[in-house]
């Protein structure tokens, strides 16, 4: 048997745990989910950059202004003026031996501790709402994947049952080829018992065709590339309770309610005057670069935002509304997931009432199936009457095997709406 490894846990292929895992190890958008946590952690320390370290540059220009010298009647072209009184060009101040710099620049932010925490905050809380995200995933994933692995079980169940007429047809056949020698029965009693045999096998085909093309489809779903077909274990789902912390769901729109908060202490931040500590060192002439021109500044810059026409009092006013919303949202949400689960658990139980009922009458075909076998050695019911009561026994348990399925399916989906 071949096994599929993930991390230090091991699944048959025939198993639905083989086939979540696949899925989550394959998933595109779970493998984008944890780069971006990674991207989170990126970005927070470009952050920590920011406003902990300080932001050094180099500057260097050479700016000359020459002009056009008039002095002793002739137009003269100089990169500096020396002294000239009458030319065509910037002013003396600008133009007299150039400007030349290159210093170097650093800029240290002061008492930036609260913009750290409020950024961090909010790098924690993306990283929180991704990894809630991770869980959605992997639920919807789980929820998707078990889904077609019950399509694929119902599909080989229905091709059981089948083959179940298959041996029963085949073996009366036998039974009626000695009652047809014996005059018992009529050719044509044989003849349409074998065409009935066709027709089961026809739908036999038909059956592994549908099994093959869900078992692929959970293949693509799963990200497997493997083409074997294998016979899936049959499921036995069983209905989970709901976690005792927050729901994946509702958590989703408390993170949404404190990164919208977080947003607005960010914002509000930008009215707090902001300090920082300036310096330079280096080169900085207006006539010629010489030694003696070499030295340094240092000072404080002071940013505060007095006065933007009410912006602050606007940006609050719009995500009160935005909280409302989100507030609207999730009350909707947990009511209509009450209903749908309400709904779906009455569902089950009248599926589980219907399985009793079913079980019990095909306990009763059997009996009477008993019974066709043995009149029908001796002559004293027709083939069309034991034809009917075989397609009427197929029909029932294709019925019995859809209940299975479909209790199945809303398992599945209870489980994945009361997580």
């Amino acid at each position: 048997m071949l096994i599929c490894s993930m991390g230090n846990i091991a699944f048959s292929q025939n198993t639905l745990q083989y086939y979540i895992s696949k899925a989550e190890l394959n998933s595109p958008l779970l493998q984008k989910q944890n780069n971006d946590n990674k991207i989170i952690n990126f970005d927070l320390k470009k952050y920590d950059a920011i406003y902990r370290s300080p932001k050094v540059n180099i500057n260097s220009s050479m700016i000359f202004s020459p002009v056009i010298s008039r002095d002793g009647s002739t137009n003269k072209f100089k990169l500096f003026t020396s002294g000239s009184s009458d030319y065509l060009g910037y002013d003396l101040a600008a133009t007299d031996g150039g400007q030349y710099q290159a210093v170097i620049s650093a800029e240290q932010p002061l008492f930036t501790k609260k913009y750290y925490k409020a950024n961090k905050a909010k790098f924690e809380l993306q990283k929180a709402q991704n990894k809630n995200d991770v869980r959605l995933t992997k639920a919807e994933l789980k929820q998707t994947v078990t889904h077609q692995y019950i399509l694929c079980v119902q599909s080989e169940k229905q091709k059981e049952n089948v083959q179940k007429n298959i041996k029963i047809i085949g073996y009366q056949i036998n039974q009626m080829k000695t009652l047809v020698n014996e005059g018992i029965y009529k050719i044509t009693d044989l003849k349409l018992l074998e065409i009935e045999l066709e027709d089961n096998q026809i739908e036999e085909e038909q059956l592994k065709g549908t099994y093959i093309e869900n078992f692929n489809t959970m293949n693509l779903l799963c990200g497997i590339k493997d083409t074997t077909i294998y016979k899936l274990n049959t499921l036995n789902l069983e209905l989970q309770t709901g976690n005792a912390d927050v729901s994946i769901f509702s958590r989703h729109f408390k993170l949404d309610s404190l990164s919208l908060k977080n947003k607005q202490n960010v914002s509000d931040l930008q009215y707090l005057p902001k300090l920082s500590l300036l310096g330079d060192a280096g080169l900085n002439a207006t006539y010629r670069p010489t030694p003696d021109r070499l030295g340094f500044s240092i000072g404080l810059s002071l940013k505060w935002n007095l006065f933007d026409g009410h912006q602050k009092k606007y940006d609050q006013g719009k995500n009160q509304l935005l909280l409302s919303n989100i507030a609207i949202d999730q009350k909707n949400f947990e009511l209509q997931n009450d209903i749908k689960k309400m709904n779906l658990l009455n569902q089950i139980n009248n599926l589980n009432k219907q399985r009793i009922l079913i079980k019990k009458q095909l306990s009763e075909y059997d009996e009477l199936l008993k019974l066709y076998k043995i009149e029908i050695k001796k002559g004293l019911i027709s083939v069309l009457e034991l034809k009917t009561l075989i397609n009427d026994i197929s029909s029932k348990r294709k019925v019995y095997i859809n209940i299975l399925m479909a209790k199945e399916i809303l398992i599945n989906s209870y489980n994945y709406r009361n997580l």
